[in-house]
């Protein structure tokens, strides 16, 4: 790796982090995000007009839960493969802990009043009659039956949330608004929780038309029309989405931390009427293969970045040789060294490019010291020697840069990829995801840099000599907190570049 390939990449690096660590925090929206709109499956009475009242949207007068008491009322429920804790109050869930390989995450960020809280201010109790599902029961004051089920997901089918409610008196009864949210905030692993408020965000992906694929949108706070297949709250790791429509839900506020609120559009039941709404949702970690089975876009969640289809291609190499290997770290290396081999005629001509411009430094040295004091005639020559050898300054640049979305796109998929959470490579590294507990990968990595550096030709102007210094420093300190798999791709990277210029250095001096 020639130091044209160190600028080009240490800019894109620093492109990235002033991005990640400062533009990122104030572009996104400090506060509420929006909402959307569910849709819902009917059985009964067709909602009318609006009529009005009814119960409405969660209380704010509410008193705060004891955390203590709530957990001693609530009930341990299997839902799926996590472990939930439901409350009687509105029947949400105020603890939902997820099975992931360094043990279980919470995802639950505020219990109080939970995710999926329905008319908060009434108890629901379990119907334990029913042996293969989850279902609750409350009646409202007004003599309104209301059942809340979570019904489980199987396979390509996601889980999914009914409300039904029945007139049980000889009076039509008006239903709604009332709402169903997701947030405030979102839990997720630990060596997360410290980014964690600055990465999580409201979220909606618009539908598909002919010739317009659907788009994520980071919701701003406010009402938001739609539609959109779904709405929710999602992080680096996980994500907790609804699938609605405009038909049933209208859009309604949220709050800071990101909750998306849906809200009931109103009915009204005759006498011994009923009706339901039915609202599929997920809940759980952002892996791509995971998401893209159900078929809803879910996957579009993972933020892969600006060449998000390189990443996505990334992935599934990746993704593809753990199959073979059964090791996530070797496949990186695997991986690494196949991008080397494709890219070789673009690294060889770079390296030859930088062997010719070597061979020049001995007369730009004579020009430099000849015309000390007059740049302009100093830069006329040594452009006139560069067409006299047919030398090009660009030349090893330039075949390098081709090479820079390969690098961002594998970046942004290791650093966003929750398949790496929990997987081992070897020794002591235990977690992918996380960063070298002793540093051994980074300090390795900075020292094959440092020779690297020795090996490239020389710069001809000092500022560049004094950059070419440091670099292997800066990068050092860069990579000590990224993901120890990224870190081991540019090792690995580095490694087999120190080996390329070593054997051809000799046959490229010659040429």
């Amino acid at each position: 790796m020639d130091r044209n390939l160190w600028i080009a990449i240490a800019l894109s690096i620093a492109v990235y982090a002033v991005w990640f660590g400062f533009v990122e925090k104030r572009v996104r929206p400090p506060a509420p995000q929006p909402l959307a709109a569910a849709a819902p499956a009917s059985t009964g009475s067709p909602p009318t007009g609006a009529s009005a009242a009814g119960s409405a949207a969660p209380a704010s007068g509410l008193p705060a839960r004891d955390p203590a008491e709530a957990l001693a009322q609530s009930e341990m429920v299997s839902l799926g493969e996590a472990e939930a804790r439901v409350h009687p109050r509105g029947a949400a869930l105020i603890s939902f802990r997820y099975p992931e390989p360094l043990g279980r995450v919470e995802l639950v960020s505020a219990p109080d009043p939970g995710l999926f809280a329905t008319w908060p201010e009434l108890e629901f109790t379990r119907n334990r009659a029913v042996k293969n599902g989850l279902i609750y029961a409350a009646t409202r004051g007004d003599g309104l039956n209301i059942l809340k089920e979570y019904k489980p997901g199987e396979g390509t089918v996601l889980p999914r949330l009914s409300v039904t409610v029945l007139n049980a008196t000889r009076r039509d009864l008006a239903v709604g608004p009332w709402t169903l949210t997701v947030g405030p905030g979102l839990g997720t692993i630990d060596s997360e929780k410290k980014e964690n408020p600055k990465v999580w965000r409201a979220v909606a992906l618009t539908p598909e038309s002919p010739g317009l694929k659907g788009r994520i949108e980071v919701l701003k706070p406010g009402r938001h029309e739609g539609p959109f297949r779904w709405v929710g709250v999602d992080n680096r790791y996980f994500l907790a989405a609804l699938m609605p429509s405009a038909e049933h839900f209208e859009p309604a506020a949220t709050t800071d931390p990101p909750a998306l609120t849906l809200t009931a559009k109103p009915v009204t039941l005759k006498p011994g009427g009923s009706f339901s709404w039915e609202v599929p949702y997920y809940l759980g970690p952002k892996g791509h293969t995971w998401l893209t089975r159900y078929g809803v876009g879910l996957e579009r969640s993972i933020d892969f970045g600006f060449f998000a289809q390189l990443g996505r291609g990334m992935l599934a190499a990746l993704e593809l040789l753990h199959r073979a290997t059964g090791n996530w770290g070797w496949s990186i290396v695997v991986l690494t060294l196949a991008l080397q081999v494709l890219l070789f005629p673009l690294t060889y001509k770079s390296l030859k490019a930088a062997a010719a411009m070597k061979m020049l430094q001995p007369e730009i040295a004579k020009l430099q010291k000849r015309h000390a004091d007059d740049p302009q005639k100093l830069n006329a020559e040594t452009m006139a020697l560069y067409k006299t050898k047919g030398a090009n300054p660009l030349g090893g640049c330039l075949p390098m840069l081709l090479q820079m979305p390969i690098f961002i796109a594998l970046f942004n998929a290791l650093r966003n990829s929750w398949e790496l959470h929990g997987a081992v490579w070897m020794f002591w590294i235990r977690d992918l995801s996380a960063k070298d507990p002793y540093y051994v990968l980074p300090l390795v990595m900075g020292g094959l840099m440092f020779l690297q550096s020795k090996l490239s030709p020389p710069a001809g102007d000092r500022t560049q000599q004094q950059m070419m210094m440091f670099m292997p420093i800066v990068f050092t300190f860069m990579f000590l907190n990224f993901p120890s798999g990224l870190v081991l791709y540019w090792l690995t990277n580095s490694l087999v570049s120190t080996v390329l210029q070593l054997t051809l250095k000799d046959r490229l001096e010659a040429a």
